[in-house]
């Protein structure tokens, strides 16, 4: 299905999706990674919200995933910028790259709540 709205936009419901999946789980389905394909990038993005560690006392965060559908190369900061900022505002400013330098795909911790 194809999304006319802004990227920003869609990106910003991405984000809820997970809000809302963390907030108020499914108990029929287990809560997971959400994701979007955003072909104007070229990118695919994926969020979960979680606490990391696992537990009751880990640090509430989101999970975000970039990367290209044909895995051709690794996205660029510009697209991980927009991407970042679009989807949790002021909060990407604390973003922790969580991957490897030559990898195809980008992961970042993102802190959810009160930054």
């Amino acid at each position: 299905m194809d999304d006319s709205r802004p990227v920003e936009e869609q990106l910003l419901d991405l984000r809820r999706r997970a809000d809302e999946d963390f907030l108020h789980p499914d108990a029929v389905r287990e809560p997971g990674r959400h994701q979007l394909d955003l072909p104007e990038l070229g990118l695919r993005v994926s969020v979960t919200r979680s606490r990391y560690p696992n537990r009751p006392d880990g640090v509430d965060q989101y999970a975000v995933t970039l990367s290209r559908p044909d895995l051709d190369r690794r996205p660029g900061d510009d697209e991980v910028a927009l991407v970042l900022s679009s989807a949790f505002g002021d909060a990407a400013a604390h973003a922790v790259e969580r991957s490897a330098g030559a990898a195809r795909i980008r992961m970042f911790r993102v802190p959810a709540g009160g930054v």
